[in-house]
């Protein structure tokens, strides 16, 4: 899932934007919003709804296993969604003024975290180098020329690369879901213009099978891990939570070769179902929840039906699936300093 509706980041800042640090208080620079909590907890309310009966009324640390990246909204919009999925029942309320349960996260430090944080990932990102160098992704960014030039006078970042673009894009976004005026150039045919770059981008960074596997590849494995596809004994958990970013989503949605969601909204969420038959044969279904908009839909695979069996899945991914060379990536080559300051406490900008 996609943490909810936030405040801009440093990174995402302009020269020429109109707002600073300050227009952000009380929330602070890269967090959620009001909007973007009660986003976070709707998820939690759907999953209840919908998995009511799978799910004891009674939390069991056994049931669930909850991760997120090693960032503040995610790390929050994971506690506000399992607010929302398990509302104390009354032998669990511990405090009658508030309805709320401590459950506990789980994440790894970015710097090693290959499940949500691949793009750091050197066999990836010399994979991608090479990928921009190409003619054929060249000429897809070239026709853009004229954008980046319009773009680079407004914003004051001098650029011809999609990267700019896609920065301040979700900066606009942001300021936009927080009813802050955007600037007068960015009319509905400039923020259109910048979506398209947006699409553009994530499709550069799955634009080969490698890229893909590096990218989105790394959370269809932990499905398959966690689904127990070989494992003779049933696994006891009931759900496994990821909290992550748009450009997680945007990876998973081109490892499985579908087209929605181009552009994945703040609270937008895959949730895969392992299903049985009568016959104990399995199958797998995606559904996608749109986020702020609130709905859901089954998505369909190329060469299978919306539930569709786990065999034929398997075959659809297997070239998705990363190698253990792959799988440890960021853990090679790291040194000595950087694996102490993994575990001491250190202050980082979003």
């Amino acid at each position: 899932m996609r943490h909810g509706e936030r405040t801009p980041l440093f990174k995402e800042m302009y020269p020429k934007d109109p707002y600073n640090v300050s227009s952000y208080e009380p929330w602070g620079v890269g967090q959620l919003t009001n909007q973007g909590k009660l986003t976070e907890y709707r998820i939690g309310t759907m999953l209840r709804q919908r998995y009511n009966e799978f799910l004891r009324s009674i939390y069991h640390p056994h049931d669930i296993y909850a991760v997120s990246t090693d960032t503040d909204r995610t790390k929050m919009s994971l506690q506000l969604m399992l607010a929302g999925l398990y509302p104390p029942d009354t032998i669990q309320t511990w405090n009658s003024d508030l309805r709320w349960l401590a459950i506990p996260t789980h994440y790894v430090p970015k710097r090693v975290d290959m499940l949500l944080k691949p793009e750091n990932c050197s066999i990836y990102k010399t994979a991608l180098t090479e990928v921009k160098k190409m003619k054929e992704v060249r000429d897809k960014i070239a026709i853009y020329k004229d954008f980046f030039k319009f773009f680079s006078e407004k914003t004051g970042l001098v650029t011809e690369e999609p990267l700019p673009v896609y920065e301040v894009y979700n900066l606009l976004t942001a300021q936009k879901t927080m009813n802050l005026t955007l600037p007068e150039w960015c009319t509905d045919e400039v923020y259109r213009k910048m979506q398209d770059i947006i699409v553009l981008e994530y499709d550069i960074r799955s634009y080969t099978t490698q890229l893909k596997r590096l990218n989105g590849g790394m959370l269809i494995k932990k499905f398959i891990d966690n689904i127990n596809v070989e494992s003779k004994h049933r696994n006891s958990r009931k759900m496994y939570v990821y909290s992550g970013h748009e450009v997680n989503l945007a990876a998973f949605v081109r490892a499985h070769n579908i087209s929605e969601p181009k552009i994945p909204g703040y609270g937008s969420t895959f949730i895969f179902e392992k299903l049985r038959d009568e016959e104990s044969n399995f199958y797998i279904r995606i559904i996608f929840w749109t986020g702020s908009t609130e709905k859901l839909t089954t998505i369909k695979l190329a060469g299978c039906d919306e539930i569709c069996p786990l065999k034929t899945y398997l075959e659809l991914v297997r070239e998705m699936i990363p190698s253990d060379q792959e799988m440890t990536c960021l853990w090679d080559n790291i040194v000595r300093t950087e694996l102490l300051n993994l575990f001491t406490e250190n202050i980082i900008r979003n």
